[in-house]
This record gives C-alpha cells, structure tokens and sequence, in this order.
C-alpha cells in the first residue's frame, strides 16, 4: 500500500510540474506535424513487485525498496494518421532495486536481509501519439522483447547468501503518458539544444513470468516479476 501511495503522490507532482510548464508559454503554439527518425534516452523510478525462492525447504519472499532503470532508445515516427500519430523504436536499458525485507516461515527478517534484483531488458515498441496542436501531445503504447533477472546475492544473516543467479524471459510493457514538445515552451525556445525534442513523462508497467532459479542449496524454484513505475525520457528527432 506504501508503494502505491508513493507512486500516486509522484505522478501528482509530475503531473502539477507539466501543468507549470504550459503556464510558462506566452502565447498559443501549433504544434507541426512531424515525420522521422528519432534518438533518446528513457529513465524510471521503479516500484518491483515480491520474488520469491526457495532455500533449505523453506520458501523465501523478497520485498524490494524503490528502484531505478535507464534506457536508450531509437525509433521512428510516422506523423499523422487521421488523429494519431503512429511510432516504433527500440529500446534496451538497465535496472535495479534493493531488497528491503525478506521473509520466510512467517518471520520477516528485516534490516537482517540483503541482495538485489538486476535486469537487463530489451524491446520492441510500438505507441499512438494523440495531437493535440498544443505542446502536449498524449500517447499510450507498449513493448515486447526480453528479460534477463538476476536476483544477486539475495539471503537473511541466518542463512547468508542463499540465492545468487539469473535467467532471461520474454518480458513486456505497458505505457501511458504525455510528450512535452520543449521548443514550443518559452523557456527552452531560444536554444538549439531543445529544438525537435519531446520529454516524455508518463506511467509504465513491466511483467514477465516464469523465472527459474537454482539456490546455493540446488533447490529449484520459479517465480514471476512485474513492477509499476513513473517513467521520464527525451526523444531528439532528425
């Protein structure tokens, strides 16, 4: 429940920030419609969801903290379509999250667990622009591709290390969100350096399912891992 409050409050100040932005513009702007290549970055702050394994006949449960990944991207945007605007690109990025509790048999270990969750993922993306004619321009899409989770070093002080390994799954993700076109704001209109640039900010959902994993122990397990997070990232078109 912390992590949904945290995720609501976040996207409401994100939210109030894109607002201050379009206060900021001194007159109507009419957004050109715009074709072609594009580079960019994406960046999140990510909310993971429990793992679980097994070690020595019991099976753990692994509460994370807040994580973060990072991303590049390339793509291409079609322009207009009737009313929207179709793109694709791809997409490879890196990310981790601190385990926060690990509990096992009904005891919560607490500040006594330790490790991580990393992933490596890739995808295929594929989003709708929604032209507004105005600096804003909502989309809504998502990707496909694969994972690659590794939960590093994960144990409680009672066991130490008990899980140390990875595997790579077909993963992906969910999007919502709105593109900022910064040249039409007036702060960032005089600089080339923002010109043909969008900052996007929005909502992603990640899931993949079925990870296997083998313990220090040998003991086998599965587990699924999904997470939700507020997503920022700059897409520069040529």
């Amino acid at each position: 429940m912390q992590k949904v409050v945290k995720l609501a409050g976040l996207l409401a100040l994100l939210a109030s920030s894109a607002t201050a932005a379009d206060i900021v513009q001194n007159e109507p702007v009419v957004v050109a419609d715009k074709s072609g290549f594009y580079l960019g970055s994406v960046s999140s702050l990510t909310f993971p969801d429990n793992t679980n394994y097994t070690f020595g006949g019991t099976s753990y449960d692994a509460d994370y903290d807040f994580g973060f990944y990072s991303g590049l991207r390339a793509g291409y945007s079609f322009g207009s379509y009737g009313f929207v605007s179709p793109r694709i690109e791809l997409e490879i990025g890196y990310g981790t999250a601190d385990a926060d509790e690990i509990s096992g048999n009904g005891v919560n270990f607490g500040s006594d667990s330790f490790g991580d969750a990393r992933t490596i993922q890739g995808f295929v993306n594929a989003y709708l622009d929604i032209p507004t004619n105005t600096a804003f321009t909502p989309y809504f899409g998502g990707g496909i591709g694969a994972m690659n989770l590794e939960l590093r070093r994960q144990g409680v002080s009672t066991t130490g290390v008990a899980m140390d390994d990875d595997d790579t799954k077909f993963a992906y993700h969910l999007d919502l969100g709105v593109g900022i076109d910064l040249n039409t704001i007036s702060f960032f209109r005089d600089s080339t350096l923002f010109s043909n640039t969008t900052f996007d900010i929005g909502y992603r959902y990640t899931a993949a399912d079925d990870f296997d994993f083998t313990a220090r122990d040998g003991s086998a397990s599965s587990t699924d891992f999904s997470s939700h997070a507020v997503v920022a990232g700059f897409r520069r078109q040529f």
